[in-house]
């Protein structure tokens, strides 16, 4: 029971981190990155800055790149897998919105 409690404990914890919110860079208190990255609120493409609509990320702040291809495996030292690395503003992160959002418009 005790082990039941620890792991559901953390998976709580990994949700809730996974889930944090952002306006602002400055509000990702709990998301932590690989050393030598940047915490970073990204913004979903297209919706401008909304308030709280953004979601914790981090950013290998020690290159560039130009595609997300550039950004998979050992190119970039970021904490994600590659199908969830993207090329944003030339500069790898780990993209927290579902892939394929771009072309998806509100009717």
């Amino acid at each position: 029971m005790k082990l039941f409690l620890a792991v559901f404990c953390a998976a709580i914890c990994v949700v809730y981190v996974s889930g944090e919110t952002c306006t602002v860079n400055s509000d990702c208190v709990n998301t932590s990155c690989n050393t030598g990255n940047t915490v970073i609120c990204q913004h979903p493409d297209g919706a401008g800055i909304q308030p709280g609509g953004g979601l914790c990320t981090c950013e290998d702040s020690s290159g560039g790149c130009v595609l997300a291809s550039d950004c998979y495996g050992s190119n970039a030292n970021l904490n994600c897998p590659d199908n969830a690395r993207h090329c944003q503003d030339n500069t790898c992160i780990c993209d927290r919105f579902p892939i394929g959002r771009r072309g998806i418009t509100s009717e």
